[in-house]
């Protein structure tokens, strides 16, 4: 982020054109009957509330809109980042929209005739959160909390006649030499224009170098898009070892007048499937991974800060963390965190366990609108290796292949697939099968089955309905309080499980779940916003357990072999004195090896890092190494435990010894 952020003052202020005013802050905040008005910060929610930690209903925002003269002729639109799970927007007490049954998932509205710059301007909006057979999430089927609210940030855009709506990236690489074109589509909120005057450019992140510019006359298609190719000449691609970003510039004028501007990031990558494997960047890649709840610290809810998000995702990285998969669709900026340290991760639409078999004409409809917004807002992150139709719902074939046509017109360039849990049980009538890639939340053991040693013979008679695809376990954990056993289980069923999953050359990676104790309207622990399900190698504060430090030695890419005084003989007298040892000696000499079951992947960039018994720190830089690969280095006047780190090109670190 921080190179992004160093990236944009490259570029000229143009508040002329266009410009973008939080409205995070101070609202007024108030439930009917239940509440008086209070003051409250935005984002937020109301479900950590003292009083309203269970509340499920209507309430109420309120604020003055910062209006000014020069915004007269301008375009007014405001943006909503989340609002769960319906929003009624009203200015001046005047009806503009609704956005309903979509909690998650961001939306615009165009004020402009609703506002009148020569008085104070209200802005008032109504939330609900009520349980409702016409939300996905359905009814009280979901396993996570019902924070009510403004949840996500909030923002007033102003433009001039012509207001960019998006601008997709679409990245075609070269892999033999990383040269690209990138073709950009381009849709506008005003739906009826057909000829568009677009400015393009492209910088690298890193270097601030401009990769390309242009200015281009665009005919709209026959669904209102403008398309053009840029040549993008040789890039660096994005990969989780080394995340590297561009950012486009798009500017759209209205004749000579400059009318919006619109920046994001974005990533040159390559991610698919190949036989059994995922391939990235034309390397057969074997994942591992862990999942994230959001909301899950009762300080926060859903309403989370930035400095919170970002240690949540600096805690996965920790954990070596390349692969990874939502329940509901996330904040942008936890995306921009996952982009820009290189965490790849799929997003979902909120169909958790229910309805089963079939939703209702009204629920399709739903579907197909969450679909299209998260596509839409989500679609530049190179974080994002697919999107998810349903999680452990029976028998939704039909729907599931009608969502499915449905994403892939809007992005055809990703993964899509549905969760599943019974896979094991179903066999090939799960789910899961009909689409891109078989899935299983493989809880053998603990959910299902009678007893973990079952695990074996189960993954044989999976293998035989996967007709040579690949499978992806994308959840496995100990839950508390309904399984017992504690910290010393969870590691107990995380070595035996892992295990099981990397004798399989066929499962192309694994997201353990999950990474903290998390809230959940649902959980068998505790009351209030304090009620948890106990299933994360961290407790709900980001606090870690002992098992975080056991999967992150499971999760690394790398181990250690060999620890020894450097050039000393072996001396097989005894077990105590397996080497000669010279006190004056302070060398060490290290052996490592990549890992070649999960995870799989070549080391790129790595190095080690150790303070020698001067207290100065020293650097050994490490060859590309393949899976597999051996490799044994010396560490000159090491300290006196012998104690190093391996760390990735972006210096964060995959293995401390």
């Amino acid at each position: 982020m921080k190179r992004l952020l160093s990236l944009l003052f490259l570029f000229p202020a143009l508040t002329f054109a266009q410009q973008t005013i939080s409205l995070n802050g101070t609202w007024e905040f108030w439930v009917p009957v239940k509440t008086p008005k209070s003051t409250i910060s935005v984002p937020h929610t109301y479900n950590v509330m003292p009083g309203l930690e269970d509340y499920a209903g209507e309430a109420w925002y309120s604020r003055t809109l910062p209006i000014t003269s020069d915004m007269k002729g301008r375009q007014l639109r405001l943006h909503f980042n989340g609002v769960y799970h319906d929003a009624t927007v009203y200015v001046n007490g005047k009806l503009v929209g609704e956005h309903l049954n979509a909690g998650y998932t961001p939306f615009s509205m165009d004020i402009t005739s609703y506002v009148n710059p020569d008085i104070e301007n209200v802005l008032e909006v109504k939330c609900d959160n009520s349980y409702t057979d016409e939300n996905l999430p359905w009814r009280r089927k979901f396993d996570w909390s019902n924070d009510g609210g403004i949840y996500r940030s909030v923002s007033l855009h102003t433009s001039g006649r012509y207001s960019l709506r998006y601008v997709h990236v679409t990245p075609d690489i070269d892999l033999a030499d990383s040269t690209a074109f990138a073709r950009i589509d381009i849709r506008l909120f005003e739906q009826k224009v057909k000829r568009a005057i677009v400015a393009l450019r492209i910088f690298e992140n890193a270097t601030g170098r401009l990769v390309c510019e242009g200015q281009h006359t665009l005919m709209a298609d026959a669904e209102g898009i403008f398309s053009c190719q840029v040549d993008c000449g040789k890039v660096n691609l994005w990969h989780f070892d080394d995340p590297n970003l561009y950012t486009y510039e798009a500017r759209i004028y209205d004749g000579k007048k400059l009318s919006d501007i619109k920046r994001e990031s974005f990533g040159f990558r390559t991610f698919g499937i190949d036989g059994n494997h995922f391939v990235l960047n034309g390397e057969p890649v074997r994942l591992p991974g862990i999942e994230d709840m959001a909301g899950s610290n009762p300080n926060y809810g859903m309403a989370e800060t930035e400095e919170y998000m970002a240690q949540s995702i600096s805690m996965m990285k920790q954990l070596n963390c390349t692969f990874s998969r939502f329940h509901w669709a996330q904040d942008d900026y936890r995306l921009h965190l996952m982009d820009s340290l290189g965490m790849m991760t799929q997003e979902e639409i909120s169909w958790w366990q229910g309805p089963n078999a079939k939703l209702t004409p009204s629920l399709q409809e739903t579907a197909r609108r969450q679909l299209t917004e998260l596509i839409e807002a989500h679609y530049n992150h190179p974080c994002i290796w697919g999107w998810g139709m349903s999680n452990e719902v029976s028998g939704n074939q039909k729907d599931l292949l009608m969502m499915a046509e449905h994403a892939r017109k809007l992005d055809s360039t990703r993964i899509i697939d549905a969760v599943c849990n019974h896979l094991w049980r179903e066999l090939a009538d799960d789910p899961s099968l009909c689409l891109d890639l078989p899935t299983w939340n493989e809880y053998i053991g603990t959910w299902h089955a009678k007893h973990r040693d079952q695990t074996a013979g189960f993954f044989d008679q999976v293998e035989q309905v996967l007709n040579g695809r690949p499978l992806v376990i994308t959840e496995h954990g100990l839950c508390e309080p309904v399984f017992t056993g504690g910290d010393a289980r969870r590691v107990d069923e995380m070595i035996f499980h892992t295990t099981e999953w990397r004798s399989h050359p066929y499962v192309a990676g694994y997201i353990y779940f999950c990474l903290q104790d998390y809230r959940t309207q649902m959980g068998e622990e505790g009351y209030g916003r304090d009620r948890i399900r106990r299933h994360g190698v961290c407790d709900k504060y980001l606090q870690p357990k002992a098992s975080f430090d056991i999967l992150r030695q499971i999760m690394s890419p790398v181990e250690v072999t060999k620890v020894k005084p450097a050039g000393q003989a072996e001396n097989k007298g005894t077990l105590a004195n397996l080497y000669d040892i010279d006190a004056s000696n302070h060398d060490a000499e290290i052996t490592i090896q990549v890992k070649k079951d999960i995870p799989t992947y070549t080391l790129r960039g790595y190095r080690i890092a150790y303070f020698d018994d001067e207290n100065q720190l020293r650097h050994i830089d490490l060859p590309n190494l393949c899976p597999g690969d051996t490799f044994s280095f010396v560490l000159k006047n090491a300290n006196s435990g012998f104690n190093f780190e391996i760390l990735r090109k972006d210096g964060t670190s995959s293995l401390t010894y």
